[in-house]
């Protein structure tokens, strides 16, 4: 909301939707092409999230359909944004009713101190993406919905107010529908460049099917192409789990917000209470060495106190790493399932160990392919919480593992048909953007991708040596088969004698001539 500072009349204060308008870039909302592929991973993201809480096989169907004909002119230089109407539906869980304005047209933040590996990194990307409809169209946004179980479903159609971040109801209905049918559809409008943003957002349906293979895609393009992806595998990775915050992930005001809504009275069971893996003993054992009553009340605490635990929770070396069971990995099955669209001849993927960077467990999924539908060169495959990247692959942690790896030491060299698939799975995500484009090159997740790849790179040099063997012992044998055959005709030519020539097999199983 756009108020009056109480301190300084002078000075306003913006509410999150209108902070974010007029920031619209930083989420990557700067030109009407990449606007469009936002718009449409946003919103995909969202139903996709929709279906896995739920525990049901996905099926997306996004349509965007231009609004009116596309000029000549305008085909034949390839400029200018254009109006279009994006739908996107979903067979998710669905929303209630009154639900729908709070989830679709506000903007919300967080009150929940707890971790759970989610697609979204702040909760808003679908409410951007309509926000940006609104203000390049000046149209409202159409929401069906329903439930499992439900005779009816809703049908809301509303506006965002920018400035105070509230949904306004324009119109509600209700809409029969059966019982067993759930999930939701979004529509609305905005302003997009479809020819410069073609190819990212088919990339992006295509690689999503990769990540997940037990999603049903359809994505009917303004052009009246359809792509569609079956799903080719019926198994959903394992859910995440809410956990506690680790303490080695904490801040100070981080630490006030806890502390202004635990119910603890003492400083021990604040500790056990409000962080994971940290039971009565170690709780003790970190207020001795950080100098800190055990028995007192944490509401005391004052701004140096909170600083003085802060650093102490940092220096602490016997906090266990924090617990893998709030991520969700694709899985390795899962993974292989979508790299065989690509049809590859050898494929090798690894899981790693959990890891912690900032106080955030992650696990990085590894995957080498080799051949396939792809050129030949090396093809990088990079996702965040089966989300695929597509922009600044230059400047991802993944591309440089990549580019450094000595491929000579397993028989493969950078002109081979390679893919390499990189996934991470964490509570957070080292983006460097806040579009969500790149992984920062942090030490211990770089480590991680290199032993991931390079484990991956041992079994694939290993099959395609075995490979150009087996080929060069049959051309071999091939060289000798023609060899005698001729030896045997220009005999048979020699003694004027028809020779005929065997093909057998000794026990090794190699070509002979009798």
């Amino acid at each position: 909301m756009l108020t009056t500072n109480r301190y300084s009349p002078d000075i306003t204060e913006l509410s999150v939707s209108a902070w974010f308008y007029r920031n619209r870039t930083v989420a990557g909302f700067d030109n009407p092409a990449r606007s469009l592929y936002v718009s449409i991973r946003e919103l995909v993201e969202n139903s996709l999230d929709a279906c896995e809480e739920e525990r049901v096989l996905p099926e997306v169907s996004v349509f965007l359909k231009r609004e009116g004909e596309r000029s000549d002119d305008l085909d034949v230089l390839n400029v200018g944004p254009e109006i279009f109407e994006l739908v996107v539906k979903d067979n998710g869980k669905g929303m209630q009713k009154e639900d729908i304005p709070v989830l679709i047209g506000k903007m919300l933040t967080g009150t929940k101190f707890t971790l759970k590996q989610s697609r979204g990194t702040f909760g808003l990307g679908g409410s951007l993406a309509i926000l940006y409809g609104q203000v390049t169209t000046q149209e409202p946004v159409d929401v069906i919905t329903g439930k499992v179980g439900d005779e009816y479903g809703h049908r809301v159609t509303m506006r965002l107010d920018i400035e105070t971040n509230q949904p306004i109801i324009l119109n509600e209905q209700k809409i029969e529908k059966s019982p067993h049918e759930s999930g939701t559809m979004v529509s609305y409008k905005l302003q997009g460049d479809w020819i410069r943003s073609k190819r990212k957002i088919s990339d992006y349906f295509s690689q999503t099917a990769i990540i997940v293979p037990y999603a049903s895609l359809l994505f009917e393009t303004p052009d009246g192409e359809v792509l569609c992806y079956d799903r080719v595998i019926d198994k959903l990775p394992v859910a995440p789990r809410e956990m506690k915050p680790h303490p080695r992930g904490i801040d100070v005001e981080l630490l006030k917000k806890m502390i202004g809504v635990a119910r603890a009275k003492t400083m021990k069971s604040f500790m056990k209470n409000s962080f994971q893996r940290v039971g009565v003993s170690i709780a003790e054992d970190f207020l001795s060495s950080a100098e800190i009553d055990p028995d007192r009340n944490p509401t005391t605490l004052e701004q140096k106190d909170l600083v003085t635990l802060m650093n102490a929770l940092v220096c602490y070396d016997r906090f266990l790493p924090p617990s893998p069971k709030s991520l969700s990995p694709a899985s390795i099955d899962v993974l292989a399932a979508g790299v065989q669209r690509l049809s590859p001849e050898f494929m090798v993927f690894k899981q790693r160990s959990p890891n912690v960077s900032e106080g955030h467990p992650f696990i990085i999924e590894t995957g080498v392919a080799y051949g396939g539908k792809l050129d030949s060169g090396t093809n990088i495959f990079r996702f965040a919480n089966r989300i695929p990247l597509l922009y600044d692959e230059r400047s991802d942690v993944t591309y440089r593992v990549v580019r450094d790896l000595n491929l000579k030491n397993y028989g493969l060299n950078h002109e081979d048909p390679l893919i390499f698939v990189m996934h991470i799975c964490s509570t957070k995500i080292p983006y460097k953007t806040v579009g969500k484009e790149y992984i920062g090159d942090v030490d211990v997740v770089r480590k991680e991708i290199e032993l991931g790849f390079k484990e991956c790179l041992r079994e694939i040099g290993e099959k395609v040596r075995k490979r150009d063997r087996v080929h060069k012992e049959r051309k071999r044998e091939n060289r000798l088969v023609e060899y005698y055959t001729f030896i045997a005709e220009v005999l048979s030519s020699s003694m004027r004698k028809e020779v005929h020539c065997t093909r057998i097999f000794d026990s090794r199983g190699v070509d002979m001539i009798e």
